[in-house]
């Protein structure tokens, strides 16, 4: 196998003197198998367009997802292989196949890169999706390593930084997407659902940076191979391995220790990275003079191992999340919190035929939260708990050159557990299971060169009251010129998970089914959008969605804690309606020493509720009606600068509107401290939310490795930003107490690669 030159001259003349050699043997059928690969990191290609010319019929092949393809019952010769990929150069072999042995090629090809003066711009391996998908947003690990953070990369607090993406606060790490809570975003981690993937009460996501390759995120109208969230999907892929060599990398910060090291066995490859708080003797420095202060320490580790076999590759992951937090107040009073997930997966990818592929996976997913309190010696102890044990499999298959066929199914087991004890006796014991089986198909159509369809329903069967749901999703794009693209989407989604949240510490949080007393949750998303790319280096999107929400729930707060109610009538508010709407603009400038991106959200959303606010539609919480996103790097030869600015609308909360107080009709005496009165709910907003974040990064060299010396400062003019508000109903004097969010904080790291 060799490479030719493009020139038809010279590439029939080579073809001419290979089919003189291999004449004899042109009699016969033959087999011909190979792999596209990436050739700087030797990762899989998946569905590379392959097609075959030689002695026999010409043939188009489509690559299955790990970028393998095979082709049977060839004529025996010469046959030219040529591949193409987007963002890469076409690649053209040519190889002598013979009957016997299958021929096995290996094609590895170059990322394409377009020379503009002095601007470098690489093309897009995800962009086949991206051109499809409305609401897409792909980040990979290189810009989320740019972009300013609390101590190190995080994936989900990049997303923050979006159009149609919001915060809770400085202190978590929740997702808000188009006026959603977070629980209607599925976050999946390398495919598998992670159910509170938080560190440090919110405060940090539990996913470690360096073992990230991409994530993911579809805001709205996700096609069907995705369910059970209303709202949004977020996909956070892990690092595959090296296949070339042995590497690692060890950073240090002020939170945080982490390493990685990856490599590979033959063509086996592996990564394997952790990452550790080293907290304990600064706050146990602390304690010595404040025993109110905690001890706490996080940790995570995860691993993975890909091993390829004939036409297909198998994937072997585990995951695994710890948070510790002790405090002892006093005597015979202490805290003691416990959180964390574990994950375990196998996926299995097999090539079938020339334009079929296979996937199998199964996943086991645990959540578990225990929180044991000590109050003057009296012991309470609760715990909460959800495990996923599913599978899956999905088929692929294509039609070329129109069409591509896809059909899946996931079967899965959620097993519920809350428990409640006070003074050792058991308040609640709740242990439910619950079954859900899913089925999709899916047609993604290409009319025309410029134009594409993707079309799909997903069915699901909830074991809880035997409902079966169906969700029809289509997508439409239509390229008008080289410059701009119009697109269309729109999908019915169901919800039977609910997440109940404290919103202020994400360690207690927990999920409960929508049993058979509820309608399931719905939603009906419709999304268009306009993409402008007048420059390789420049794109600009305006998008607007209109959500319609119906059977949400919300928490009822009424219910007594000692009620032992577990089914979803008695925990929730139920009935609810609500909508979502919103236009989303966004400028990015991808490519040269400057680059970055700007985002703006107009956005409205209302729920109603028969019990609440009198039944008068109300701005919940993650309501905002503007946001402004800016996100800058800068690179000027060893340094590099990021930046980043956050403006939003202050958040709704509910006022104290007076106080009244009842005269005791025994003695005749009026109280002097008075009851408050709540306004209209949410009908109050705290003031406008903004922040800036900076960061500064030194290449450097280390005992001859390369390295990076960083510095960041987190909320740079350290604006205390409202994050609640607190009325003291025995002090009728007072003022409200605001709470206020974090303030200036800085943080230097270093890490070195070897």
């Amino acid at each position: 196998m060799r490479r030719h030159p493009r020139s038809s001259a010279a590439r029939t003349a080579v073809r001419f003197l290979l089919f003189l050699v291999a004449a004899p043997s042109v009699a016969g059928a033959a087999d011909l198998r190979g792999q596209v690969v990436d050739a700087e990191t030797e990762r899989p290609l998946p569905f590379a367009a392959v097609r075959l010319e030689g002695p026999g019929d010409a043939r188009d092949i489509l690559a299955g997802t790990s970028g393998r393809f095979e082709a049977e019952g060839l004529a025996a010769g010469v046959w030219t292989v040529q591949v193409s990929y987007l963002g890469y150069l076409d690649l053209e072999v040519m190889s002598d196949v013979q009957p016997g042995a299958p021929t096995d090629l290996r094609l590895a090809m170059t990322v394409e890169a377009i020379k503009l003066d002095t601007i470098d711009v690489v093309g897009d391996r995800n962009e086949t999706e991206q051109e499809l998908q409305t609401s897409l947003v792909e980040i990979d690990a290189e810009t989320l390593a740019r972009i300013p953070a609390f101590g190190e990369a995080d994936p989900i607090r990049a997303l923050q930084l979006l159009p149609g993406v919001q915060a809770a606060s400085d202190l978590s790490s929740g997702l808000y997407v188009r006026g959603g809570g977070p629980d209607q975003t599925l976050i999946l981690f390398d495919g598998v659902p992670v159910y509170n993937p938080t560190h440090a009460f919110g405060l940090f996501s539990s996913f470690h940076p360096d073992l990230i390759e991409e994530v993911t995120l579809y805001k709205g109208a996700y096609p069907a191979q995705y369910g059970g969230r209303l709202g949004a999907v977020l996909d956070v892929r892990s690092l595959e391995g090296n296949r070339n060599r042995t590497r690692g990398r060890i950073g240090v910060s002020t939170i945080a220790a982490r390493g990685l090291v990856e490599g590979n066995w033959g063509d086996t490859t592996w990564a394997l990275g952790g990452r550790r708080t080293y907290l304990e003797p600064i706050l146990s420095a602390l304690r010595s003079n404040d025993p109110e202060i905690p001890t706490y320490y996080f940790y995570d580790t995860n691993g993975k191992l890909q091993i390829p076999s004939a036409n297909g590759s198998t994937e072997l992951r585990f995951y695994y999340s710890q948070d510790d937090l002790g405090l002892d107040a006093d005597e015979g009073t202490s805290v003691d919190l416990r959180w964390g997930n574990f994950v375990a997966s196998g996926t299995h990818r097999q090539l079938l035929g020339e334009n079929a592929a296979a996937t199998v996976s199964a996943w086991y997913s645990r959540y578990r939260s225990d929180t044991d309190l000590s109050i003057f010696t009296t012991p309470i102890g609760i715990g909460n708990g959800l495990r996923d044990a599913s599978g899956e499999a999905t088929l692929s298959w294509a039609l070329p050159p129109r069409h591509k066929f896809t059909v899946g199914l996931t079967a899965s087991r959620y097993r519920f557990a809350y428990d409640e004890e006070f003074n050792q006796t058991t308040n609640i014991d709740y242990d439910a299971n619950a079954y859900d089986v899913s089925a999709f198909l899916e047609d993604t159509w290409r009319p025309t060169a410029s134009s594409s369809v993707r079309m799909g329903v997903r069915t699901r069967y909830l074991s809880d009251g035997d409902r079966i749901r169906v969700e029809p999703r289509l997508s439409l794009r239509q390229q008008v010129n080289d410059e701009w693209t119009l697109k269309f989407g729109t999908g019915l989604y169901n919800q039977v998970l609910q997440l109940v949240s404290t919103e202020g510490f994400s360690g207690t949080d927990f999920y409960l089914p929508i049993d058979e007393t509820v309608s399931p949750s719905r939603s009906l998303q419709f999304v268009s959008g306009v993409e402008y790319v007048p420059e390789p280096e420049w794109r600009f999107t305006f998008e607007t969605y209109y959500t319609n929400l119906s059977n949400v729930v919300l928490l009822n707060n009424d219910v007594s804690a000692d009620r032992g109610a577990t089914k979803a009538e008695d925990v929730f508010r139920t009935g609810g309606e609500g909508w979502a709407s919103g236009i989303e603009l966004f400028a990015e400038r991808r490519a040269g020493s400057l680059t970055g991106w700007l985002g703006y959200t107009f956005g409205y959303t209302r729920r109603t509720f028969e019990d609440v606010n009198q039944g008068e539609p109300f701005a919940p919480k993650y309501d905002r009606r503007h946001d402004v996103n800016v996100v800058g790097r800068w690179q000027r030869e060893k340094w590099e600068f990021g930046l980043t600015f956050t403006y939003g609308t202050g958040q709704a909360f509910t006022p104290a509107s007076g106080r009244f107080a009842l005269r005791n009709p025994a003695t005749g005496v009026t109280p002097n401290l008075g009851e408050l009165l709540a306004a209209d709910f949410n009908s109050a907003r705290l003031l406008p939310y903004h922040r800036m974040d900076l960061s500064a990064t030194r290449s450097l060299t280390i005992f001859g490795q390369p390295a990076k010396l960083s510095f960041t400062a987190f909320n740079l003019y350290s604006r205390r930003n409202d994050w609640f508000v607190t009325f003291d109903p025995e002090d009728p004097g007072s003022e409200p107490t605001i709470v206020q969010q974090l303030p200036i904080i800085p943080s230097i790291g270093l890490e070195v690669d070897f």
